[in-house]
């Protein structure tokens, strides 16, 4: 079982609770939403400190991280090349639908995203807050139960 996978789904269907039940403008972040999106980061260190306790391999914690890379380039492939190809595209060569995906997907930054509104790193930091979190979260559960070899077995 892929502890950061189930949280990483768990943790857009929180937050889109948290999100739909809230009252205000989309805009107006107050410390509840900072704060309720730090939480749900902590969970993602602790999913991939679960899967280091589980002594799966490193690649286990990648998965979220490689379907935000995929999202990613293809936001911005079709966002460079537009609607030449893009069957996806609302018709001025944005990919909306892909940067749609990538937003949702990492809906518990939403907070971050709004900070970060207008420019492209509003899409680059939840990429790189999907490797770093979970892989924090491996390393300390590496640290913390390091494999015991047999002293019998050289």
């Amino acid at each position: 079982m892929n502890y950061v996978t189930i949280i990483y789904l768990l943790n857009i269907l929180l937050y889109a609770l948290y999100f739909f039940g809230r009252t205000g403008s989309e805009v107006a972040m107050s410390s509840l939403d900072y704060t309720v999106s730090g939480i749900l980061s902590l969970f993602l260190i602790f999913a991939g400190y679960l899967n280091a306790k589980q002594k799966m391999i490193y690649r286990t914690v990648l998965w979220v991280f490689f379907v935000n890379v995929f999202l990613f380039i293809c936001s911005g492939l079709f966002d460079q090349f537009g609607s030449h190809f893009n069957i996806l595209s609302n018709g001025n060569s944005d990919s909306f639908f892909f940067t749609l995906a990538l937003l949702v997907y990492n809906g518990y930054l939403f907070s971050l995203t709004v900070i970060l509104e207008g420019s492209g790193l509003a899409l680059i930091f939840p990429v790189v807050l999907s490797f770093i979190l979970p892989s924090l979260g491996y390393l300390i559960g590496k640290k913390l139960h390091p494999d015991k070899q047999n002293p019998t077995e050289l």
